[in-house]
């Protein structure tokens, strides 16, 4: 009986150590999962105030005026006259 019992004590340590590790291994990987997380957030937070500038900055050069004197100043575009413009007639159906 003391060779069984000596069995049953070292099968029974074996499964502590191995629950430890897994244990250890669970903690590992649950600060990984975190660190990631963390860096996931960090970058969405980069993307929300990129995205807020943007729209600050779309705001400001959709305005009519800039845009047409920008068209005008930078690009040297203008509104073309009667001469090049042409009426397209829809056609009744």
């Amino acid at each position: 009986m003391t060779k069984r019992l000596a069995f049953s004590l070292c099968a029974l340590a074996a499964l502590i150590v191995c629950s430890a590790v897994a244990v250890v291994y669970s903690k590992h990987l649950t600060r990984l999962s975190y660190a990631e997380l963390s860096r996931s957030q960090k970058a969405i937070d980069e993307l929300e105030i990129q995205w807020s500038q943007l729209q600050i900055e779309e705001g400001t050069f959709s305005e009519h005026g800039i845009v047409e004197r920008t068209a005008t100043e930078r690009l040297g575009m203008k509104l073309p006259g009667l001469e090049g413009s042409v009426m397209i007639a829809r056609h009744p159906n």
